[in-house]
C-alpha cells in the first residue's frame, strides 16, 4: 500500500540545531507560516514550498532526510548542517572543502542512487534510500533514464517529493535550452525553507554579503577589469578543444568570475560547441579560467595538467593569459554556499593579488590574516550557532 512519509522533526538533532523563527513569506513565494515564536516549527500547521519548475508542495512536518545528485544542493544541505542520506556518485562532489572544514562527511553512510551523476539510476535505489525529499531535478534525471511521470509518481508515493531544479549553466547559451529559474542563493533560500532553517539562511546571507562587500570595495573601475575565457568540462591544452562557459548572474558554474567583475571574452558570441586555439587566440583573453578545477584538482595537479601543458604547447604559448601567468581555477557547477565562499576568495586573489593578497595555490594554504571570510563564523553557522 502506498504510504506517505512520516517525519519526526522534533526528535532530529540535525534539524533542531538551526530551526528558524518567524519570517512570513519570502520573496520567492515560499509560505513559511508554520514558524512559531520559540524558533521551532509548529506541530500542527503545514507549510508550502514551491521550487520551480515543480508544483507547490505542502509539508505536514519538517523533513529529516534528503537525496541529492552531485549538484549545488549537496553543498546547500551541508551548509545547513544536514548531510544527505542518498546521492549519486561523489567523484565530482566538493568533499575536499568538507575535509578542510572537518565537517565529518561520512560517505559510507550515504546510499548511492546511481553509479555517477549521469548514469546508473535505478528506482529500487530510491526506494531503498527512502528519503523524505529529493533535491534532484526531474529534468536532469530524465536526460539519463527513460522515466515517465508514473515512474516519478511511484517513487514519490513511497518516499518523498522531487523538488530539485536546474542550477548549472547560464541561459541563452548552447549548453542549455532554458534558463535557470534561480540564482544559487535564491535556490538556497528555498532549501532552507524546506528544512525550516530560515535563520541559518539569513546568517549565510550576511556572511556572503560581508565577503562581497570586501571584494566590491577593492575592485578596479569597470573599464579596467580584465577579460576571461571560462572553460568547463576540463581543460586539456594538448587536445586543442575548449568548451566556453558564458558569464551570467544565473550561470552557477561561472559565478566566481562574474562576481569579481571580470568581463566575458566571448560576450555575445558564444560558440555552439568546442573551439580550437584559433578562436581562443582571436579572443586572446586576459585570463583563462578552469571552471571546476578548484574542486576537482590539487594545486600540484593543476600545474602539471593544465598550466605546464599550456606553456609547452606551441599554440598555448601565444596566449596572453599563458604568457602572463594568468591561467586560474575556480569552483564549478556544483557550487553551493560553502564552495562559493572559497571559490570567490580564490578567484579574487588570483586576479587582484594587490588588493586581496597573493593566492598561495591551495585552498587550505591561505594565511589566516589574509582570509577574506571568517572560517570559524562559517562553521558556527553550519552548526546552528547563530
Amino acid at each position: 500500500m502506498a504510504r506517505r512519509r512520516q517525519v519526526l522533526a522534533s526528535s532530529a538533532s540535525l534539524i533542531a540545531a538551526g530551526l528558524a523563527g518567524c519570517t512570513g513569506n519570502d520573496s520567492n513565494g515560499a509560505d513559511n507560516t508554520n514558524q512559531s515564536a520559540n524558533n521551532g516549527p509548529s506541530d500542527s500547521t503545514p507549510y508550502t514550498v514551491q521550487m520551480e519548475p515543480n508544483d507547490p508542495y505542502t509539508f505536514e512536518e519538517v523533513p529529516e532526510t534528503y537525496g541529492v545528485g552531485t549538484s549545488p544542493f549537496l553543498d546547500m544541505g551541508m551548509a545547513l548542517g544536514i548531510p544527505p542520506n542518498a546521492t549519486t556518485g561523489l567523484e565530482r562532489a566538493p568533499l575536499k572543502f568538507y575535509d578542510l572544514l572537518d565537517l565529518g562527511f561520512d560517505e559510507s553512510q550515504v546510499t548511492k542512487l546511481a553509479s555517477d551523476a549521469e548514469s546508473g539510476y535505478d528506482k529500487e535505489n530510491f526506494y531503498a534510500a527512502d528519503a523524505d525529499v529529493w533535491l534532484i531535478s526531474r529534468t536532469n534525471i530524465g536526460r539519463y533514464v527513460n522515466w515517465d511521470d508514473s515512474d516519478f509518481e511511484d517513487v514519490e508515493s513511497l518516499t518523498g517529493p522531487f523538488l530539485g531544479t536546474t542550477l548549472r549553466f547560464a541561459p541563452q547559451s548552447a549548453v542549455q535550452d532554458e534558463p535557470n529559474p534561480y540564482t544559487m542563493y535564491e535556490a538556497f533560500e528555498k532549501v532552507a525553507t524546506i528544512f525550516q532553517r530560515q535563520q541559518q539562511f539569513q546568517a549565510w546571507q550576511s556572511l556572503h554579503d560581508d565577503l562581497m562587500g570586501t571584494i566590491e570595495e577593492g575592485l578596479p573601475p569597470e573599464d579596467d577589469r580584465p577579460t576571461v575565457a571560462a572553460i568547463w568540462r576540463g581543460v586539456s591544452p594538448d587536445s586543442g578543444q575548449f568548451r566556453i562557459a558564458p558569464l551570467h548572474r544565473l550561470g552557477n558554474n561561472t559565478k566566481s568570475y562574474y562576481r569579481v567583475g571580470m568581463q566575458d571574452a566571448f560576450e555575445g558570441q558564444y560558440p555552439d560547441g568546442p573551439i580550437g586555439y584559433e578562436e581562443l587566440l582571436r579572443a586572446d583573453p586576459d585570463y583563462i579560467g578552469a571552471v571546476g578545477a578548484l574542486t576537482s584538482s590539487t594545486h600540484e595537479a593543476f600545474v602539471t595538467n593544465v598550466i605546464e601543458p599550456f606553456e609547452n604547447n606551441d599554440n598555448g604559448q601565444q596566449l596572453s593569459a599563458v604568457q602572463n601567468g594568468n591561467v586560474i581555477r575556480s569552483g564549478g557547477q556544483y557550487m553551493g554556499p560553502i564552495v562559493d565562499m572559497f571559490s570567490t576568495e580564490a578567484v579574487a586573489k588570483q586576479v587582484y593579488p594587490d588588493e586581496f593578497g597573493e593566492w598561495p595555490g591551495a585552498v587550505g594554504d591561505v594565511p589566516e590574516s589574509e582570509q577574506l571570510f571568517d572560517r570559524q563564523r562559517l562553521l558556527e553557522i553550519i552548526d546552528g550557532d547563530l
